[in-house]
This record gives C-alpha cells, structure tokens and sequence, in this order.
C-alpha cells in the first residue's frame, strides 16, 4: 500500500544518519528475530519450568544452547532497538512531539529493564561457583541465591519491559497513520500486533499472541526499514 498522499515533507539533515543507523538495525532486530524464532525450536525457552540446579548444570555442559534457551537474544536485540527508536522519534515528532517523546521514554526504559530481567551472567557466574563447591551449605547458599535471579527472568521486570514496548509500538503506529512518509499498511501491521502483545499476560493465549507479534515484528522491522532509509535520501528541510 502506498504511503500516504500529502506535500513531501522535508526532514532536518542532522538526522540523516539517524535515519540510517535505524533503518540498519531494524534489518538487524529483523535477522535476530528470526535467527531467535529457530533456535527456540531447539532450545526451547524452559527457566519457568526448569529448576535452578537443572539450569546450573545445562550451563556447565551446554552453555551456549542454555544461554540461547534463556533468552540471550534479547540482550543483542535491546541495545540495537534503541537506535530504532531513536530515529523513529526523530521522524515521528514531526507529527506529534510530545507522543513521540513518551513512545521513546517507554522504549528505552523497556531496553533497561531487559537488562534487568535476563542476568544472565550472573547466572553463568554461579554456576560455575556451584560446579566447583564441595561443601553443601555453599551449594545450598548458591542454589538460593540462583533461584532469586531465576525469578528476575519472568519477573516484575519482565512484565514491565513487555508493557512498555507494546504500549509504545502502539503510540509509534498511530503516528505513523498520520505520518505522510510511511504507509498505512506499516502503521495497521504495527497496531495488530501491538495490541496482540499486549494480551501477553493472559494464562493461555498470552504466550501464543507474544509469539504472533513476535512473527509480526519481522516484516514490520523491514517495513520500517525500507521507510527510514527513504527519509535519510530526502531533500533536507
């Protein structure tokens, strides 16, 4: 669907390499989402399940397949996605300011709080602490202090993270219905899938509507994308 049919608008030139930079790691985010959607398949995402032993061992005998299972992914994505958002604010505040404004702050503090929820080096840390104790109390001292981070996984700061990234896709989409420089198709396709991820919490369909915005974020990524990089190449203001 074609964008929409206003006056071109003219972007400041100061953002242009923003515009790159974002439309780069929406490609990014897109590959590792997919490369993430494969590996579940054969590293199934099992802490909710698993006891923090179990995980202790697994990290000593397959650390990069227990690492992968626990979710390191989202702490490559994290860090990239702020350039996304940033260049996406740098765009959209030309239609509402103060909305791009929150979209971004809820964006970036939902990167700090996957940081947060997924400690996975302190896990690594103590499970190679516990693979060398020999004294009970210290092996029960570390199980316990494992089964706290274990919690942090789908914690508080987990369902924080989760809020506040559907939230704000859904604050970026509907600027983006407004905005003349990306199509209503990118804006709609964001606006699904947001609102479905929002419905993560629910005990059943919850994780299945995460995994359908997580499908949805691919082409969405490379829609975005393809938009960013035409702004980069437009006449500058």
């Amino acid at each position: 669907m074609p964008a929409h049919t206003m006056d071109p608008p003219t972007f400041d030139p100061r953002y242009q390499s923003l515009y790159r930079l974002g439309g780069s790691a929406s490609i990014l985010i897109a590959v590792f989402i997919v490369l993430a959607i494969g590996a579940y398949f054969i590293w199934p995402y099992r802490a909710h399940e698993t006891t923090i032993q179990a995980i202790f061992d697994l990290l000593q005998t397959d650390r990069l397949g227990t690492l992968i299972a626990l979710d390191v992914s989202m702490l490559a994505i994290g860090p990239i996605s702020m350039l996304l958002y940033l260049a996406l604010y740098a765009a959209l505040r030309q239609v509402d300011e103060a909305v791009a404004l929150l979209a971004l702050a809820l964006n970036l503090l939902a990167v700090s709080l996957i940081i947060v929820c997924r400690p996975l080096v302190e896990l690594v840390m103590l499970s190679d602490h516990y693979a060398i104790a020999v004294d009970a109390t210290e092996q029960m001292r570390l199980l316990a202090a494992g089964e706290v981070l274990r919690a942090q996984l789908d914690g508080t700061a987990w369902v924080m993270q989760s809020a506040f990234l559907m939230i704000a896709g859904l604050l970026n989409s509907s600027l983006m219905l407004r905005a003349p420089f990306f199509s209503q198709a990118t804006a709609w396709l964001g606006i699904v899938i947001s609102a479905l991820g929002l419905g993560f919490f629910l005990p059943t369909l919850g994780p299945l509507f995460l995994f359908i915005n997580t499908i949805g974020s691919v082409p969405w990524c490379l829609l975005v994308a393809r938009y960013l990089f035409n702004i980069a190449q437009s006449k500058p203001a």
